[in-house]
């Protein structure tokens, strides 16, 4: 069963991962402006260290797959490529991305921008995956699969890190991508945020199908709960800093016109 998900992670693409080099876009667009002096890795608080903590986190991990539905599997499973357009689950078929261009592009902007510092921090404590710390789990095979694509070439991580950084030393085993934070997460936190920016008038059901993509990581068996905590509040953070960039505004500006346009809603 193992070798037959480990096969079937070849011939899945992940979003998260792939065709991302670095901090400049299509057409050599720079990214959004990410103060460097912003180090996540001191902000986010380390995955949970203590016995007691890390029994509860997998725990919750093995009783999400000894409760979940065949229903729950296929959507996680589904989600396990981001795609911002499975947000037309709330914002109906007109979200789609003939219809909204501009507004695709900026959203393939924040994410490009934000990569490389949610890439840091999953490097900085490499926590294994709950299938590795527990072998009898049985992870969702797209979603095993999406834990072994690293195409984007990961931040270099210093093998002796400083003194006082809250960060380990590089893994041996790299056959994963390391747990925390979840990557699904923080980018389903950063669309929710944005798209509720665009269409308060559907907010609540934005948030609730971004906070879903973190769920369903714990469903599928590739994170704990605490990944999914901690990608919500990088996806947060980041928000919040790209916000200062004039750029960033404008774009959102645009996107934000032009989506409102295509869904029908006033300007």
């Amino acid at each position: 069963m193992q070798a037959r998900r480990l096969l079937a992670a070849a011939g899945v693409a992940l979003m998260l991962t792939a065709g991302c080099t670095g901090t400049r876009g299509r057409a050599g667009e720079t990214a959004y402006a990410i103060p460097p002096v912003l180090d996540v890795t001191r902000l986010l608080s380390p995955p949970p260290v203590d016995d007691a903590a890390r029994a509860r986190d997998l725990a919750a991990v093995r009783a999400a797959q000894l409760a979940r539905t065949a229903a729950q599997a296929a959507h996680a499973e589904a989600s396990s490529t981001v795609d911002l357009f499975l947000f037309a689950a709330v914002l109906g078929p007109r979200f789609a991305a003939a219809q909204v261009p501009r507004t695709a592009e900026f959203f393939d902007r924040v994410y490009r921008s934000t990569l490389p510092h949610l890439q840091v921090t999953k490097e900085c404590w490499q926590r294994p995956r709950p299938f590795v710390a527990d072998p009898t789990l049985e992870p969702l095979e797209r979603a095993l699969a999406s834990t072994r694509l690293r195409s984007a070439p990961a931040p270099a991580v210093p093998q002796s890190p400083p003194a006082d950084s809250p960060c380990t030393a590089p893994a041996a085993d790299a056959s994963y991508s390391p747990s925390y934070p979840s990557g699904h997460a923080t980018v389903g936190a950063m669309m929710a945020i944005l798209l509720a920016q665009m269409v308060p008038e559907r907010r609540d059901a934005l948030f609730a199908l971004g906070w879903e993509y973190g769920e369903a990581r714990v469903i599928s068996g590739v994170h704990y709960p605490s990944d999914v905590e901690a990608g919500r509040i990088l996806g947060t953070m980041l928000v919040g800093v790209m916000q200062e960039d004039r750029r960033f505004r404008a774009d959102f500006a645009a996107a934000r016109r032009e989506l409102r346009a295509a869904l029908g809603f006033v300007p």
